[in-house]
């Protein structure tokens, strides 16, 4: 087994900041992890979906150069394209008439490198589509490491919450580990995170990554452990907050595939509290790539 397979987003990102020109970068929740498991030392392959264009192009070459390997599903439509309007660094979304169409087939190359992957990772994904989740699953059942659902859900790209939800638990069959912001749990099931943790344990996952915005992050498992860490400080003013979770995500898992899940209480209280310097280092700058401390 060896690297990191991301299964998600790679679009482009169109940042419009009060008083200043609108600013395109590359971006989407999968390629954004991707990109963070390239920069902190590990092989990165991202399974995605980018059209025949100019911003697909780019995109490509994008990840060529920063060593992720694409594996591409063919699509006639263009690249799917984002604009987000920043208020205090906090993004809200407009997505173009391509995301609504997003699929991730799993052909051989996708299945080939799931199948030799120590990590694999569904960041932002159409759970609210029952066959698309259940290809989800089928792909997934061929990792022989560590499994992955972040839901990462967008209100706007969903055309049923309640299927979304049914969509993530059903990825919940193979996933070892998943991660849920505040702002996710509230959306998908309304309740508190301790509760929802509850649940989860309930259907069979074996540690939860809760991210809690400006309050930190805890991390929880189906023994009782519970390890909870604040936001890293820094002098800088915070720039741009939309990369924190993926960086977050990267963060925690290249610290697993280092040191391992067996780890004891304080082995993770550490790897949590590297996550949060990674992320508070790149909410200092713009756009969403992972920054190191």
């Amino acid at each position: 087994m060896h690297g990191v397979v991301t299964i998600g987003d790679c679009i482009v990102d169109e940042v419009r900041a009060e008083g200043r020109e609108p600013e395109r970068f590359a971006g989407g929740a999968g390629l954004n992890l991707a990109a963070g498991i390239a920069r902190l030392g590990l092989t990165s392959t991202l399974v995605t979906r980018v059209g025949q264009d100019r911003d697909g192009y780019y995109l490509l070459r994008y990840a060529r150069e920063r060593g992720i390997r694409i594996v591409n599903t063919p699509t006639v439509d263009p690249t799917g394209v984002v604009s987000s309007t920043r208020s205090n660094g906090e993004p809200s979304y407009a997505f173009a008439p391509a995301m609504y169409r997003r699929r991730i087939a799993f052909g051989v190359e996708a299945l080939h490198a799931l199948s030799n992957a120590a990590a694999a990772v569904v960041n932002s994904y159409p759970l609210d589509n029952p066959a698309y989740a259940d290809d989800l699953v089928q792909a997934l059942s061929v990792v022989p490491g560590l499994r992955i659902a972040d839901p990462n859900p967008r209100p706007r790209l969903i055309s049923s919450l309640s299927a979304y939800r049914q969509g993530f638990e059903t990825v919940l069959r193979v996933a070892n580990l998943v991660k849920l912001s505040d702002e996710d749990v509230q959306l998908l099931y309304g309740t508190d995170w301790p509760s929802v943790g509850e649940h989860l344990f309930g259907m069979g996952v074996e540690t939860i990554l809760f991210s809690h915005g400006a309050n930190g992050a805890t991390l929880a498992d189906r023994s009782g452990l519970r390890v909870e860490v604040p936001i890293a400080s820094r002098p800088e003013p915070i720039i741009d907050t939309m990369g924190a979770g993926d960086a977050t995500l990267a963060s925690l898992v290249a610290s697993i595939l280092r040191g391992g899940r067996s780890a004891g209480e304080e082995a993770w209280r550490v790897y949590l509290a590297d996550a949060m310097m990674v992320a508070a280092a790149t909410c200092r700058r713009a756009g969403a790539e992972l920054v190191l401390p």
